[in-house]
């Protein structure tokens, strides 16, 4: 299983200083903080699953299915939040997998080639095996990325990055002036 974690530690207790100072209540300040690393959470989950989409060539919802992508949330005195993935790899024939005359054509990781010598059976649910050599019998299935590998590297973990760090700062000082305000509960 992979994951993107939001952890609060380091200056992560500089800041719940500063929100515990503004808030004058440790409960208040953690409320703040949790509800700021949920929602950065939430929007980076967002930004994650288009990237991880574009990075191997597949559907969001084929990602979503085959790769168990998930969220969970800060809960309680806990201030951390996760992105997390488990699963393995993909079938070949998500990735817009076609039939040509020198084996199937397929996209994975969003770049089309031709696996040679390769063939569907829609008896074993149109998936693409591959003779291994030398056994008449023998197929072997074939595969494309793995999605819990896909997650923490490349343009994904970019837009994790990106997402932490434009929206959490925002976030928590919207928190902050709300609960102080009294807007928020």
């Amino acid at each position: 299983m992979s994951t993107i974690r939001v952890d609060l530690d380091g200056d992560g207790l500089t800041v719940f200083g500063h929100a515990l100072a503004a808030l004058g209540d440790e409960a208040k300040a953690r409320t703040a903080l949790r509800r700021t690393v949920n929602k950065t959470t939430a929007m980076a989950y967002t930004r994650v699953k288009r990237a991880l989409a574009k990075q191997v060539g597949a559907p969001q919802a084929k990602i979503i299915k085959y790769g168990d992508v998930r969220r969970i949330p800060a809960q309680g005195a806990s201030l951390s939040s996760r992105i997390v993935a488990s699963g393995g790899y993909m079938p070949l024939k998500h990735f817009g997998a076609r039939r040509t005359r020198r084996g199937i054509s397929a996209a994975p990781w969003g770049k089309r080639r031709v696996f040679r010598s390769t063939f569907f059976v829609q008896k074993l649910g149109g998936q693409v095996f591959k003779r291994l050599p030398g056994q008449r019998d023998a197929i072997d299935k074939l595969w494309g990325p793995a999605i819990p590998r896909e997650l923490i590297q490349g343009e994904t973990a970019a837009a994790f990055e990106l997402a932490a760090q434009m929206v959490f700062p925002k976030e928590l000082n919207r928190q902050i002036e709300g609960l102080a305000s009294g807007a928020f509960k």
